[in-house]
């Protein structure tokens, strides 16, 4: 490939030493930000701006909408631009510390409108605050994601330094989930519906968004001996178009992107459908059991990262995500098969679902760990064909087709709900009330995800950057680096 290339990043060693455990800790600490503002904004922005203030639900839609695709253009463009940034704070540091300074306050600001505002202005406060609080996450984000793998240069322990970072991250979704609730809007005296009080949403904004700025700080002071990783001495990189290509050019990272961005459309679809599935289709209503099922499914994937890590110095990390995706189509294919109106086990059960999302959590959770781990093995390949280290913009890609697949699983399970719905006959024992597409959940919660997700492992298949070919790239780019010392 012929394009200009920045001076050599520093060398690698042919045998890296793993990262301190107290590094790893330090920088998983920073992943919070990133699931607390993903959380707090799915279970809490279209209930507040439609519900509490009175928005129309369209236009909340449209500004919510508005943000993620501004969210999804950025994620790749901010990568590329750390990737050539020369800064005395480091290329990655440099853009995490303004963002997590600013996600904090904008996120207060998100669930802090005036109360006098009328709908054209409080849509207007909606769009400013909904694209203000993704620009800064953006910024801290992907920086953040590719410092990670810029720490950790060894094949096993990349795979650590993911894995702790995701169960921080994991703490950071069972804290937002479960504290807020408890926390912000507890029983009131008269028996009201708590959630429809205005004056706790800004108390969880300022809560939550302190925590945010908070650890967000922790990962970038606690990191900061880490700043020059990756760093090259000029920033003659290709433009951004040129550096998009050529990364999807990378037939390793090629296949990983493809596959999670098809994994991610999967599994989004089944969670858009589950409050369906589970109170229609599987007929459990208590808000209790709704809750200690998905807290299962957080439970089992804490122990699932722990499982994943230990397991990824004897497997090949390409064999692991293989194994879970496998795993997570049977368990959504038993729940489709296993769990309905006369069906093996039946309705009105919450024991099963629950014992179920621990399991799924458990092999779930690769997802989290895995790729991550391989998109910094692809940069090694990468630095061996360009001479750069473009962390940035791998990252920074593989959240834009995130954001593909959630986009595009929430317009498919509309989709498929209204077209069931319209083929659909209300069996016998339907609950009054339940929508019509009800005799199809069962398919669109599990089995529809499950072929998805078995249609995903076409595309790994290509990927071949095993423990041993990563290790004589490796050994390569250290040869490189002392041939191209001065004499």
């Amino acid at each position: 490939m012929s394009i200009p290339a920045l001076s050599p990043a520093p060398s690698l060693a042919a045998d890296p030493r793993p990262l301190p455990l107290f590094a790893k800790l330090l920088y998983g600490v920073g992943d919070m930000p990133i699931t607390v503002l993903m959380v707090l904004s799915g279970l809490f922005i279209l209930f507040f701006y439609n519900s509490v203030m009175g928005l129309p639900a369209s236009l909340v839609g449209i500004g919510v909408s508005a943000s993620l695709v501004l969210d999804a253009v950025l994620d790749p463009y901010i990568g590329h631009v750390s990737d050539r940034t020369r800064h005395r704070l480091g290329r990655r540091h440099a853009f995490m510390l303004p963002g997590a300074l600013a996600t904090g306050p904008l996120f207060f600001l998100l669930f802090s409108p005036p109360r006098s505002l009328g709908h054209t202005g409080l849509f207007l406060w909606l769009l400013a605050c909904s694209i203000g609080v993704r620009a800064a996450s953006a910024v801290y984000r992907i920086p953040y994601l590719s410092l990670g793998a810029e720490m950790s240069r060894d094949y096993d322990d990349r795979t650590s330094t993911m894995a702790i970072r995701t169960l921080f991250g994991l703490a950071g979704t069972l804290a937002a989930g479960g504290l807020s609730f408890l926390l912000f809007f507890p029983a009131t005296a008269d028996g009201s519906e708590p959630k429809l009080h205005y004056a706790g949403y800004p108390h969880l904004g300022l809560a939550f968004g302190a925590l945010m700025s908070l650890t967000g700080l922790i990962a970038f002071l606690g990191t900061l001996d880490y700043r020059t990783m990756g760093a090259g001495k000029n920033s003659a990189a290709p433009p951004f178009f040129s550096a998009f290509r050529t990364s999807m050019r990378n037939v390793a990272f090629r296949s990983i992107w493809i596959s999670t961005t098809v994994f991610f459309l999967a599994m989004v679809l089944n969670f858009s459908v589950a409050i369906q599935y589970f109170t229609w289709y599987a007929r459990i209503s208590g808000g209790g059991s709704l809750g200690l099922i998905q807290t299962c499914f957080y439970v089992g994937a804490l122990a699932g990262v722990v499982l994943w890590m230990t397991l990824a110095r004897r497997t090949e990390k390409r064999s692991l995500y293989i194994m879970a995706t496998v795993a997570t189509a049977t368990l959504l294919l038993a729940a489709a098969l296993l769990i309905g109106v006369g069906r093996p086990l039946g309705v009105g059960h919450a024991l099963p679902l629950m014992i179920g999302h621990v399991v799924a959590g458990i092999f779930a959770s690769a997802v989290w760990v895995v790729p991550a781990a391989m998109i910094a093995d692809v940069t090694d390949t990468d630095e061996l064909a360009t001479g750069m280290r473009r962390e940035g913009i791998y990252f920074g890609i593989m959240n834009f087709g995130e954001k593909i697949a959630a986009g595009g699983a929430l317009f498919l399970a509309g989709s498929l709900l209204s077209l069931l719905g319209k083929l659909a006959h209300t069996p016998a024992g339907t609950l009054a009330g339940a929508p019509a597409a009800t005799p199809y959940l069962g398919l669109l919660f599990g089995a529809v995800p499950a072929v998805l997700l078995l249609i995903s492992l076409i595309f790994i298949l290509p990927y071949r950057l095993d423990r041993r070919a990563v290790h004589a790239i490796q050994r390569q780019l250290a040869a490189r680096g002392k041939s191209e010392l001065p004499a």
